[in-house]
């Protein structure tokens, strides 16, 4: 409405009601629809919400009197932003301006969060900006901006930013302007599931990953075995820079985050956690039936084998949690599934175990036991697919409970660094903790460079 010059004509923001919600928004007040009653039979109301409620806020205005109710449609939206889109393309690029976007607003974790906070820490010259789904997010420092995506201002400062970093694809690649750069830090690197062509082949996605990551400037790699994955599966040409990934920065350096996560989890300090994180599958609905670890044994065989008391703390993908996540999936654990940076989790874990996720590549990076659980290898091998054979990890591997109680009674330590250390050598471990550095040393001369 601004756009077409009508933003004056908008009386207020209605709502059911005001808890969560601010007083202000936009310059206009929030009030609850219920207490707009004469307000109401003057006004046109329009609904501007997720479909998933539209019927629910139709009916509820029934309940009033008004002139007349539209509703804003899919086709009307997109009309709009394709109209902000073009508005905020035509503000002038700051060049000193990073905007972060972690799993498409999910939270504050992973590479971007580690990228973020060597540039407040170094307190460089540069704007930041953190992209974020839910405006209510607080563990982002007070030194980022928040924007929500896919507002008006999400679209300036996207458009604006000299340097965008993501860990993603992210679906706006071909309204990148002349003169932004963009980063891809991705967020996997061993030779384990197979990623973006290598899974969908055809010609339609093909094109499409082509398109997307040509649009990045730089890829960075954790792994030199990941350069040839972009050129591959990616479709990916330009620049990679084999430097570590910066989340995994925290394993090489001395700090409090396991404290504090045993804080925030409310385990005990005598206790040793073991964190239990495997990934989707490709019929996501599934993946819960796959979860099926008698964990009271698990615990007891940990306890046993390598001492101390274990407690659980299990977190699922992030894929999953569209689905709902079932409370309580197991009996006296810590779900751990909404805890936004899982880098903090693997610090504090003692063990891993995992199924065919690439955390595993992060995690053993400390040099402590993950153990496989993957009671589907064959089928989950012939839907997605493997870089390496399963048999070439490292890892103590088990098919069967039995298997995965004797894989830990059994677990040579020794034996375990020695394969380990072989298998991080011929893929190419870049990790030293020194990402991040890095990275923001390579945006700076970036900025500078626009800047003479």
């Amino acid at each position: 409405m601004e756009l077409k010059g009508l933003g004056q004509n908008v009386v207020c923001f209605a709502v059911s009601t005001q808890e969560g919600n601010p007083d202000i928004f936009h310059t206009k007040p929030v009030k609850v629809i219920d207490e707009l009653q004469e307000e109401l039979k003057a006004s046109i109301v329009i609904v501007a919400i997720g479909v998933t409620r539209t019927g629910e806020v139709i009916k509820q205005l029934q309940n009033h009197i008004m002139r007349s109710v539209y509703h804003v449609s899919k086709e009307v939206m997109e009309d709009a932003t394709k109209e902000i889109i073009v508005e905020s393309r035509k503000l002038p690029i700051e060049k000193n301006k990073v905007i972060f976007s972690n799993y498409d607003g999910m939270g504050y974790g992973g590479n971007c969060k580690y990228i973020a906070e060597k540039f407040i820490c170094g307190h460089y010259p540069v704007k930041l900006v953190w992209a974020v789904s839910n405006k209510n997010i607080q563990e982002i420092p007070e030194q980022i901006e928040k924007v929500l995506i896919g507002t008006p201002q999400y679209y300036r400062e996207l458009f604006t930013s000299g340097t965008y970093v993501t860990n993603t694809v992210h679906n706006l690649y071909e309204q990148k302007r002349k003169g932004q750069f963009f980063i891809n830090t991705w967020h996997g690197y061993g030779p384990f599931k197979l990623a973006e062509g290598a899974v969908n082949k055809d010609a339609a996605s093909r094109e499409r990953y082509s398109k997307s990551n040509a649009a990045s400037d730089l890829f960075l790699t954790a792994s030199r075995f990941y350069t040839q994955v972009y050129k591959e599966s990616f479709f990916y040409e330009g620049e990679v820079m084999e430097c570590g990934a910066p989340r995994n920065d925290v394993f090489f350096a001395d700090n409090t985050i396991k404290t504090s996560v045993y804080k925030k989890l409310g385990v005990f300090s005598d206790k040793k956690i073991v964190l239990y994180a495997p990934t989707f599958r490709e019929d996501t609905g599934s993946s819960f039936q796959k979860y099926d670890i008698d964990m009271k044994r698990v615990l007891n065989a940990l306890g046993q084998r390598f001492g101390g008391e274990y407690i659980l703390v299990y977190r699922f993908h992030h894929y999953l949690y569209a689905l709902g996540m079932p409370q309580n999936f197991y009996a006296d654990a810590v779900d751990a599934t909404y805890y936004t940076d899982i880098q903090e989790l693997l610090v504090a874990a003692d063990v891993v175990i995992t199924d065919y996720s690439s955390l595993m590549w992060d995690f053993s990076l400390q040099r402590r036991p993950v153990f496989l659980y993957q009671n589907d290898e064959k089928d989950y091998e012939n839907d997605r697919g493997f870089y390496a054979p399963v048999s070439e990890w490292p890892y103590p591997k088990a098919h069967t409970q039995e298997e995965l109680i004797d894989a830990i009674m059994n677990f040579d330590h020794d034996s375990y660094i020695k394969k380990l250390n072989a298998f991080l050598e011929k893929y190419g471990s870049c990790d030293d903790g020194h990402a991040a550095e890095r990275v923001v040393k390579r945006i700076m001369e970036e900025i500078e460079g626009k800047q003479t």
